[in-house]
C-alpha cells in the first residue's frame, strides 16, 4: 500500500486520535461487532500512551473522545474519564507491546465470524475485500475472558505475525497499521465470515484460489478505499446518533 505525501506529512495529534478512538467504536457498534463487550484502542505514535474506548455497559454508538482511558504499555491506567474499566484491557497493552508497528487494535463480538470459531471453522477468503485473510487467521483454542497476564501472552503469542484471529466461542481480535487499516480489516473479517457461513446453506463456500487472493488483496487494500469506507460509516454512525437525540430527550 503506497501512502501519500500527506499522509507521511501529518502526524495527528492525540486529540484527533482520541476522536478516533470514540469514531471508530461508533462504527463497529453500528456494523453489530462491538455491543455491550467489545472496544477498540489506538496507540499514540512515538509514546507508550494507549487509548482506549470504555468498558462493558457503556453506549457505543454514543462514546465521546472524553469518556477514552489513557493506559501505559505496562499496563497502568494514566487517565481515568469515569465509568467501567475495559475488564480485557490486557488484550490491547500486550499486543501493542509485542508488535509495536500495530496502531490499533479491535476486539469483537461480531456474529458470523464468533460462529466460525463456535463451529471449529477456519474463516478463509471467498470474496473479494477478504482477500486480505489469505494470510492465515489462527483460533485461540480458549473460550475464557482475558483477565491476567498469561492468557493476555498466550494470545498474542497466538497472533503472531497475523492480522486476526479467532477467539473460540468468544470473539476475535483484529490489529492494523493504522487506526483506518484496522477498522478496514474488522469490517471484511466479518463480512467474509458472514457470505461463508450463508454460502453453507448453497452447499459450502468456495475459498478464492491463492493466486486470485493475493491479487485480489492487492486491488483492494490501498489509501483510497480505506479513507472511503471510514468516511462511509462515519457518516452513517453521526447520522444513527442524530437520528438517537430526539428519542433520548422525548
Amino acid at each position: 500500500m503506497h501512502e501519500t505525501n500527506a499522509d507521511l506529512e501529518h502526524v495527528e495529534t492525540e486529540s484527533e486520535l482520541r476522536q478516533k478512538v470514540a469514531t471508530m467504536c461508533m462504527m463497529l457498534n453500528l456494523q453489530g461487532s462491538v455491543g455491550m463487550f467489545g472496544h477498540v484502542s489506538i496507540r499514540v505514535p512515538g509514546t507508550e500512551r494507549i487509548l482506549l474506548s470504555p468498558g462493558a455497559g457503556s453506549e457505543k454508538g454514543a462514546v465521546t473522545p472524553e469518556q477514552v482511558f489513557v493506559f501505559h504499555l505496562n499496563g497502568d491506567i494514566l487517565e481515568h474519564p469515569g465509568g467501567e474499566v475495559p475488564l480485557e484491557w490486557r488484550i490491547h497493552t500486550q499486543i501493542h507491546r509485542d508488535r509495536p508497528e500495530i496502531m490499533s487494535i479491535t476486539h469483537l463480538h461480531a456474529q458470523h465470524s464468533t460462529l466460525l470459531g463456535i463451529a471449529g471453522r477456519e474463516i478463509v477468503p471467498v470474496f473479494l475485500h477478504g482477500a486480505f485473510l489469505h494470510t492465515g487467521v489462527p483460533t485461540w483454542d480458549d473460550p475464557r475472558l482475558v483477565v491476567n497476564d498469561a492468557q493476555a501472552a498466550s494470545l498474542s503469542a497466538a497472533l503472531g505475525d497475523h492480522v486476526a484471529i479467532q477467539q473460540r466461542g468468544h470473539g476475535s481480535v483484529v490489529v492494523g497499521e493504522t487506526a483506518e487499516i484496522a477498522f478496514f480489516r474488522s469490517t471484511f473479517l466479518e463480512e467474509n465470515a458472514r457470505k461463508q457461513v450463508e454460502a453453507e446453506i448453497l452447499g459450502g463456500a468456495l475459498p478464492l484460489r491463492p493466486e486470485e487472493a493475493a491479487d485480489c488483496a492487492r486491488g483492494t487494500f490501498n489509501p483510497r478505499l480505506l479513507r472511503l469506507l471510514w468516511n462511509y460509516y462515519q457518516r452513517k454512525a453521526e447520522q444513527e446518533l442524530a437520528n438517537q437525540v430526539p428519542r433520548m430527550t422525548n
